[in-house]
């Protein structure tokens, strides 16, 4: 990790005022942040068309600086089992995105990034619960189908589809939600390929 990363790093865990799960994922969120943008983005594209978030992954350092703050937001949820606001990200080419998903969406597209599929699920069901905002809440319905798919949990992602046929009647019945999760995974490891990562979990 460069001396800026650490810097930023250690930054957000001063900011949240918490160390612990915060702290470590405050150094995951900025060595994952440029790719957390690529994959909120590719789930994104997938749901509502388009690719808003292209070109997220532009600016090491910014990229650094917005996953740390989420991260250490999700570590901060993690340690206190507590719903926690995310800290304002500097401006990136990921606003719009950010502006459209939510913060706690953001982070659950991060802990995706990382293959970290039960916390994805876990934490876009408390977004889920916790917004009445049509868009987050279709979001994080999403985003559990993305990582139960990816995951091979097929009975959960079946239970997951009825729920976005419900809130937003549009996206089509259950074989076409499936259709676009199953697209949403293809995008995502694309994404993890594009940042260097593996685009697979092991």
């Amino acid at each position: 990790m460069t001396r800026h990363r650490k810097l930023i790093a250690a930054l957000a865990v001063v900011l949240c005022g918490c160390a612990g799960e915060a702290g470590r994922q405050a150094g995951e969120g900025a060595k994952y942040g440029g790719v957390g943008g690529a994959v909120a983005g590719a789930v994104s594209a997938a749901i509502f068309g388009g690719n808003i978030a292209q070109g997220a992954a532009a600016g090491a350092v910014t990229g650094a600086a917005s996953g740390a703050a989420v991260g250490a937001v999700a570590g901060s949820a993690a340690d206190s089992q507590k719903k926690a606001a995310a800290a304002p990200a500097p401006e990136t080419k990921t606003a719009p995105l950010r502006e459209r998903i939510g913060d706690r969406n953001y982070a659950s597209a991060l802990l995706l990034a990382q293959c970290k599929h039960k916390e994805a699920i876990a934490s876009a069901e408390e977004t889920y619960a916790g917004t009445q905002d049509r868009d987050q809440r279709v979001y994080a319905l999403d985003i559990q189908a993305v990582a139960a798919e990816e995951s091979g949990d097929k009975a959960l992602a079946a239970t997951v589809y009825p729920r976005i046929e419900k809130e937003d009647p549009s996206r089509g019945n259950a074989d076409k939600l499936r259709a676009d999760a199953l697209q949403a995974v293809i995008k995502v490891q694309a994404a993890r390929r594009q940042n260097g990562l593996p685009p697979t979990c092991s």
